[in-house]
């Protein structure tokens, strides 16, 4: 299930290869990560981590991890169609984790299903209420965020009121525009705008890295275009990564303001953190 907006709609022509991450990768990786003290995993890139078929098994092992010496923030985000047969695993796996996103743009069902291509918008429901209310959620004590884009098919629409009344724990994180890959139809509704004088070091190289299920190290989410690199796992262990050439390259690039003009995914890059006057219009 997808946005139109999304890369993922131009099935045809996407610039990555699709994949799922070996079991014994993603164990090693989560292993790597806690003796570094790694306070934050996130279980997903470029699709949905639950359809992962270890993925509670996974999510079980971070858990096990988190202690009060090295906390991981075991993050997802899911559109939480979850097959019925496959229901109880996931729900048991994300009961695993700190915080749950659910991307859920309307509670009217025409709506949901035109913005979320291949959505279904009674099973995603019926899960988020079952997953709500599930023992292992509520001992746990994880966190449910109810995430939705502001579009004109949903302008209207009170999502924040009705899924506080439905569910009355759950955090809610609208984003009144997300100038996504493709920027059909949200022109009007675009209330950022790109500031190329004074742009600042963008933070995403300084403190995080994305793990390709290939094993390729990007430094950033917005590099989705296979076109920056900064280590490949395992044959590098992660400090190493961290702290290679490359990395340590980009970083020193972003923060003399050079990368704007040296590498390709940062001239454009999707994201505005980097750009002037940039303010998130929303709660996470």
């Amino acid at each position: 299930m997808r946005c139109n907006y999304c890369y993922h709609s131009d099935q045809d022509n996407l610039p990555f290869t699709k994949g799922y991450m070996t079991a014994e990768m993603a164990k090693n990786i989560i292993l790597e990560a806690s003796v570094l003290g790694v306070h934050s995993l996130k279980f997903n890139f470029r699709g949905e981590s639950t359809m992962h078929p270890n993925y509670t098994e996974i999510t079980t092992l971070a858990k096990s991890l988190s202690n009060k010496s090295t906390f991981i923030d075991r993050l997802a985000n899911s559109n939480f169609k979850i097959p019925v047969k496959a229901r109880e695993d996931r729900f048991i796996g994300l009961s695993k984790l700190t915080k749950v996103k659910v991307s859920y743009d309307s509670f009217l069902k025409p709506v949901f299903e035109t913005q979320r291509a291949k959505g279904n918008h009674d099973l995603t429901t019926e899960n988020i209420d079952l997953f709500y209310n599930h023992p292992e959620r509520i001992k746990s004590e994880t966190i449910i965020v109810i995430q939705a884009v502001r579009t004109k098919l949903n302008k209207d629409e009170d999502i924040e009121g009705e899924a506080k009344k439905r569910w009355p724990e759950a955090l809610i994180s609208i984003r009144e525009v997300v100038e996504g890959r493709v920027d059909a139809d949200l022109d009007e509704y675009t209330n950022k705008k790109r500031d190329l004088s004074g742009r600042s070091s963008c933070l995403q190289a300084h403190n995080r890295m994305i793990i390709h299920h290939d094993g390729k190290v990007s430094p950033c989410c917005p590099s989705y275009k296979n076109d920056l690199f900064i280590g490949k796992y395992p044959s590098q262990s992660l400090y190493k990564i961290f702290n290679s050439k490359m990395a340590t390259t980009l970083r020193k690039d972003l923060k003399n303001k050079s990368a704007f003009e040296k590498h390709e995914a940062c001239k454009d890059c999707s994201s505005f953190e980097s750009y002037k006057g940039w303010k998130p219009t929303w709660n996470s």
